[in-house]
């Protein structure tokens, strides 16, 4: 049977899901809002399962961020949830790192989204011209992680303030995984014998302590949310370890 695997990603401000198996990228449903999340998870994935024929995947890929706490919980939860009701696997990715690997598969001959910034004279990849991947972290900060020109991580991921971030390489900014090549990169790997990878359970503030280099490059992760940083919301002193009512 073909590992068939359903890929779902909310890291971002939309919520996606998409199935793929090891010869390629299958359907993907996306419906965008940021705060809505929670809201359409459970009809995009009735309309991404329908289009891939209704039947059950034999793993669970979910986006793992780095991204907005009360976000990508939902997507790493449905994903969790999911991979119960089906009995099946649940891995993770991070989502910056699909990012690089749909720029690494389309800058060869025959890709669609090919960049000639991150590709040699004849059009394949070329490891020497690096470029870095950021995603909107709120707070004027930006997530990020810079990479060869072959999709490897070389550094992070971390969290930066927009205004201090100055890259001497080509930035992608703004682009979204894409859940079916999520699905497609995860049935490659698991079809392999490659599984999840742990990854810390604390992250110090902006990577300073240097956790992030814990999140192997090209791997698949464990199903726990990359947060980098503490979640917006502030527990009052009540409710706090060691606090009282």
């Amino acid at each position: 049977m073909t590992m068939r695997v359903c890929a779902i990603d909310t890291s971002g401000p939309a919520t996606s899901i998409g199935f793929g198996d090891p010869h390629g990228p299958g359907p993907v449903v996306t419906v965008e809002g940021a705060r809505r999340h929670a809201e359409v998870i459970d009809e995009v994935f009735t309309r991404a399962l329908s289009a891939a024929s209704g039947e059950p995947a034999q793993a669970v890929c979910v986006g793992v961020g780095p991204g907005p706490y009360s976000g990508l919980r939902v997507g790493v939860a449905f994903g969790v949830g999911l991979a119960r009701a089906w009995s099946v696997p649940v891995v993770g990715m991070c989502s910056l790192d699909a990012i690089a690997w749909e720029i690494d598969e389309s800058s060869t001959p025959g890709g669609s989204r090919g960049d000639d910034r991150y590709t040699g004279h004849d059009g394949n990849s070329d490891p020497d011209r690096e470029f870095v991947v950021t995603a909107d972290a709120k707070r004027q900060e930006i997530y990020w992680a810079r990479y060869d020109g072959n999709g490897n991580r070389v550094e992070g991921p971390q969290v930066t303030l927009r205004d201090e971030a100055n890259f001497t390489v080509p930035t992608i900014d703004g682009m979204k995984p894409d859940p079916a090549r999520m699905a497609h990169r995860a049935a490659l790997l698991l079809a392999a014998g490659d599984g999840p990878v742990p990854v810390p359970k604390e992250w110090g503030p902006h990577g300073s302590d240097g956790s992030a280099v814990g999140v192997p490059a090209r791997a698949l992760l464990a199903p726990r949310p990359l947060y980098l940083r503490a979640p917006d919301v502030t527990l009052s002193p009540r409710l706090s370890p060691g606090g009282s009512w």
